[in-house]
């Protein structure tokens, strides 16, 4: 167990707050064992309906501990070289995991989101940040390249050319420019950000556990399917969709004027 990081389920929303606010929350290797052990628990959880990823104190996360880069120093190139290698592919499997979860994921920000913040924030299926946010991809400042999946999603946010910018430039992107370019969802005044993400995470975890699985897994295979591909999936999709007993619920509340009672995984 490890005080890196904090988590908790209520009421069908798991909140999940990285806890180093000393350091910015800055990825330590026991906070990332403890996220990827409890998203994969999370998987199997079906009262599990919603996941919200935060930040304690006053940053979202700041990405990698660079004060633990340190130790590169006294490393040939060569041993430098397979240590981030094997670094970076062991924090992939995060990345992986979040991305077939059937639960959908906010990610609430306040503060920085770089590096590997930035990844989570962006890795997650909404994104609401408080108006003083800031999304930064700050590799290109210290020598290194993109990882924890920002040169995957990055272009498809926010097209090839802003990618570029962001990634090239290193530049902090303001929560506003952050939603005018697509990385984001929502904007909202700081002191709205926790009753606003409550209310969205509630929204999620009624909704209709397996429509919304099958949602997250057509958009995120749309990426790499042609249309005949997609089509396909969509027909399957709806195949499943239609064999949940929430099926059978929406269509009736819709018909009673009344709202959906969801319950199935």
């Amino acid at each position: 167990m490890t005080d890196h990081l904090l988590t908790a389920v209520e009421d069908g929303i798991a909140r999940i707050t990285f806890n180093r606010p000393d350091q910015r929350n800055a990825g330590s290797p026991e906070m990332l064992e403890a996220l990827l052990a409890f998203l994969l628990a999370a998987e199997q959880d079906t009262a599990i309906r919603c996941i919200v990823i935060n930040g304690a104190g006053k940053h979202f996360m700041a990405g990698g501990d660079v004060k633990g880069f340190a130790l590169a120093a006294t490393q040939t190139p060569g041993e430098r070289r397979l240590s981030f290698e094997a670094r970076v592919t062991k924090g992939n499997l995060i990345l992986s995991v979040m991305n077939r979860l059937p639960q959908p994921i906010l990610a609430s920000v306040h503060g920085v989101a770089a590096g590997a913040g930035l990844g989570f924030a962006i890795a997650s299926d909404l994104v609401i940040a408080a108006e003083s946010a800031g999304f930064v991809l700050a590799h290109v400042n210290v020598g290194a390249s993109p990882d924890a999946a920002t040169s995957y999603h990055l272009p498809r946010a926010v097209g090839v050319k802003k990618a570029m910018e962001i990634a090239l430039l290193g530049d902090v992107v303001n929560a506003r420019s952050a939603q005018d370019c697509g990385l984001i969802n929502w904007v909202v005044p700081d002191d709205e950000l926790i009753a606003e993400t409550d209310k969205i995470a509630r929204r999620l975890a009624n909704g209709p556990a397996m429509a919304q699985a099958q949602i997250k897994s057509l958009i995120t295979r749309s990426l790499g399917n042609d249309l005949a591909s997609q089509l396909a999936a969509e027909a399957e999709s709806m195949g499943y969709s239609a064999s949940s007993q929430d099926f059978i619920e929406g269509p009736q509340a819709f018909m009673q004027k009344r709202k959906p009672r969801f319950s199935s995984r």
